[in-house]
């Protein structure tokens, strides 16, 4: 899971390769009005976020070849892996907008409009998949179905390399807007549901729905969460510091193989690498 020798860590490459995909739609569409503009000149101005530094970069460290899917995740890491020449990528969402986006932005890429928990492909079809920062915003039940999906459309042996957000107690996170549009559909008197903050346990209950082998389990929090928050806080404005984040950020990240590292924090992330596992004929 390290990065191979003389190859620059997995967020520089994906920096270098955001600014790449917005200089390239910059000249490549400025005649047809710079179609998708929101996404385009975010990879640009804001090349990574403060946890992407960790999400993706982990992530684009590992190893991939063959068919890959990704689900739903910042399609900046699939479009580097491809151009890496790092197994052929499929990605879906359940935005429209987003995807058409992206289309623009990366043709290069198949991409599709799907839900996480009706995945539109056949059984044991791809060789990996990715899943960044969107189980814990699919809602309880929900969660499962996508990982059961997940699981069905893999190869046996094929792997899964998922973040989520945890934290030493269970809390759900809710919004007084929609968030995510059409697709922010879960809504009480507590407002419209943003995400869930998974405890260690809950995570482990999830897996055991489904033949898992855990490869790598890692926990990650920023050691400074004030840089985040700011950055979260006073966006879009904070935007206009994200070429500098680079920076701070990497040096921010701690990890551990324990969850007590959550604790401490009081939240932080979950890296999951698994394998799908198949019972077999004694």
């Amino acid at each position: 899971m390290t990065r191979r020798a003389g190859h620059a860590p997995g967020w520089q490459r994906l920096w270098r390769h955001s600014y790449a995909l917005g200089l390239s739609w910059l000249v490549r569409d400025a005649r047809r009005g710079w179609r998708a503009r929101r996404v385009g000149f975010v990879r640009l101005v804001v090349p990574l976020d403060p946890r992407r530094y960790y999400e993706l970069g982990r992530i684009a460290d590992a190893e991939f070849s063959g068919l890959c899917l990704d689900v739903s995740s910042p399609k900046l890491l699939p479009s580097l892996l491809q151009s890496e020449r790092r197994g052929r990528w499929v990605c879906i969402d359940l935005f429209a907008d987003e995807i058409d986006a992206w289309r623009t932005i990366d043709p290069t890429l198949e991409l599709h409009v799907a839900d996480a928990t009706a995945l539109p492909f056949e059984d044991d079809s791809f060789d990996h998949c990715v899943c960044v920062s969107v189980l814990e915003h699919i809602g309880g039940g929900r969660d499962s179905a996508a990982l059961a999906e997940i699981w069905r459309v893999l190869k046996p042996g094929g792997t899964l390399h998922l973040t989520t957000d945890v934290a030493e107690t269970p809390r759900d996170v809710f919004l007084e807007r929609r968030a995510y549009g059409e697709a922010s559909d879960l809504e009480d008197q507590r407002g419209v549901f943003f995400k869930h903050d998974y405890t260690p346990g809950e995570i482990e209950s999830l897996l055991e729905r489904q033949r898992w082998g855990v490869v790598t389990r890692e926990f990650a929090t920023l050691r400074d969460p004030r840089i985040e928050q700011w950055f979260e806080t006073n966006a879009p404005w904070s935007y206009l510091a994200g070429p500098f984040l680079r920076f701070v950020c990497p040096g921010q990240i701690e990890t551990s193989g324990n969850p007590d590292l959550i604790a401490r924090a009081d939240g932080g992330i979950a890296y999951l690498h698994l394998r799908k596992q198949v019972r077999t004929n004694a």
